[in-house]
């Protein structure tokens, strides 16, 4: 028997006890970069108030790329339902792994297309500033989100019990160390994505020009 052949089974199994809140939260998770694809298109900053209603949501949302870190909270689960050792290397891990590169990589995409936009603006010097406090916003996003379970749309339709939801979490006693850890976590994890995938845009691009070269010469 293949390789192929044992870990097809493997894989369905997990996807098919873990299809739908992967599938739910990887759709959340790339909300952001089609809302990035919508506003930051212009040259200027916009005075629409659409498009500052546009930022909003994208404010929210964006925690809900890196807040797939999180979802290794159900890997325990899964392990522990595996027959055996295989399973768990062939099959439960990379599909966690591609759960939580796909999460990360929604969140490189959607926070470069910001920090392009104010370099287009002229505002490229709060490039860093602006990084950071997204880091720490989605920190305390995902820390609202995990143990608070606040979803990214109750603050629009329902603000007061948002507010104190918030209010009594963020006052917890372990509230600011697991922001910290939150925030160094989603800080690493988006520098790796942007590494990996600049690095593999410049190599595909060397590429392609090497491709160009050789079939116009």
């Amino acid at each position: 028997m293949g390789l192929l052949e044992q870990v097809a089974p493997n894989l369905v199994d997990v996807l098919r006890r873990d299809a739908w809140w992967m599938g739910w939260n990887t759709f959340l998770a790339w909300i952001p970069v089609l809302l990035a694809c919508l506003l930051f298109r212009g040259q200027r900053v916009s005075r629409s108030p659409f498009w500052w209603a546009g930022l909003t949501l994208f404010v929210l949302f964006l925690p809900n790329a890196p807040y797939v870190v999180t979802d290794l909270v159900h890997l325990r689960g899964d392990i522990l339902m595996a027959d055996r050792g295989g399973p768990v290397v062939t099959a439960i891990l990379p599909v966690y792994a591609v759960l939580i590169g796909s999460g990360f990589l929604a969140y490189y995409l959607a926070l470069s297309a910001a920090l392009r936009h104010l370099a287009r603006v002229g505002l490229g010097d709060w490039q860093g500033r602006v990084a950071l406090a997204a880091h720490a916003l989605c920190a305390i996003g995902i820390f609202l989100g995990r143990w608070a379970r606040l979803n990214s749309w109750e603050p629009v339709v329902d603000p007061h019990a948002t507010l104190e939801r918030i209010f009594v979490h963020l006052t917890w006693t372990w509230a600011p160390v697991l922001i910290l850890a939150t925030f160094l976590v989603t800080w690493t994890c988006h520098f790796m994505t942007k590494a990996i995938a600049e690095a593999s845009f410049k190599a595909t691009l060397k590429s392609a020009r090497h491709l160009h070269t050789t079939l116009t010469s």
